[in-house]
C-alpha cells in the first residue's frame, strides 16, 4: 500500500497538518491500535495525539474521506486550533473539492453546470448507501433523513467532474453525482456499471480555510 505525504507540517505559524491519503487506507482507526492515515501521521508529530476531537481516537481530525477515496485530510495540532477550525467547518467557511471521472450516458450533455441541495437518509442494505431527499420528495423519504440540508456544486466537462462543497454528509458527493445521471467510475455503491474490484475514480484534491494562526485564507492542493 502507498504510504501518506505530508503536504504542510505542524508549527507556530500552521497549528495543523495536511496530509495526502492513497486510496485503501482509511482516514482513521476505530480503535486504538488500527492502521490509518491519522494514525502514521500522529507517529511522526506526536503533538497530534494530545488533541481531543469528536472521537477520542480521532484526535483533531477535521477533514476525513472515505477509504477508496485518495486525497488530502486536515488535523489540528492544538485544541485551540481544533476548536476554532470547527467553528469555521460549522459556519460553512471550510471549502473542500473533489475530482472524478464519471460515467456518461449515450446523449447525455457532458458540459454542465448545476448545484444540488438536498437533506439525506440512511438507504440500501445495513444504511450503507445514502439518498438524496429534495423538496419534492416523498413522505416516507422526509420521515427517514435528518433536518440538515447540504449543497454540492458540480462541473461536468466530458467525463470529468470537480464538485465543491463546505459541511459534508457520508457519500455526500457520490450520491449527488448519482443521482444527476453522472456515477463516479468505479463506485460500487452509485455505479450499477461499476466492475468487481473497479479502482473508484475520485479525489478529494483541494481544501480552503482561514488559517486559525495568521487569519488568513490559505489552501492546499494534491
Amino acid at each position: 500500500m502507498a504510504e501518506i505525504r505530508v503536504i504542510q507540517a505542524p508549527d507556530a505559524e500552521h497549528p495543523f497538518a495536511v496530509v495526502y491519503k492513497p486510496k485503501g487506507l482509511p482516514s482513521a482507526p476505530l480503535k486504538e491500535g488500527e492502521d490509518s492515515a491519522l494514525s502514521r501521521v500522529a507517529e511522526i508529530f506526536p503533538q497530534l495525539k494530545s488533541v481531543e476531537g469528536k472521537k477520542k481516537v480521532e484526535y483533531g481530525l477535521l477533514h476525513r474521506i472515505d477509504t477508496a477515496t485518495s486525497g488530502l485530510l486536515l488535523v489540528a495540532s492544538t485544541q485551540e486550533s481544533y476548536g476554532f477550525l470547527s467553528a469555521l467547518q460549522k459556519e460553512g467557511k471550510f471549502v473542500k473539492y473533489y475530482r472524478a471521472e464519471v460515467d456518461v450516458p449515450k446523449g447525455k450533455k457532458t458540459e454542465k453546470e448545476l448545484t444540488l441541495v438536498s437533506r439525506f437518509r440512511p438507504f440500501g442494505e445495513k444504511g450503507r448507501k445514502v439518498k438524496p431527499v429534495f423538496e419534492d420528495g416523498s413522505a416516507a423519504d422526509k420521515k427517514k433523513c435528518g433536518n440538515k440540508v447540504y449543497s454540492t456544486y458540480i462541473k461536468i466537462e466530458g467525463n470529468r467532474a470537480v464538485c465543491r462543497i463546505t459541511e459534508g454528509y457520508r457519500h455526500q458527493v457520490r450520491a449527488h453525482l448519482a443521482f444527476c445521471g453522472f456515477p463516479i467510475c468505479g463506485d460500487g455503491l452509485y455505479n450499477e456499471n461499476a466492475r468487481p474490484g473497479e479502482e473508484l475514480k475520485f479525489e478529494a484534491f483541494r481544501i480552503e480555510f482561514v488559517n486559525p494562526a495568521t487569519g488568513k485564507l490559505c489552501f492546499y492542493e494534491c
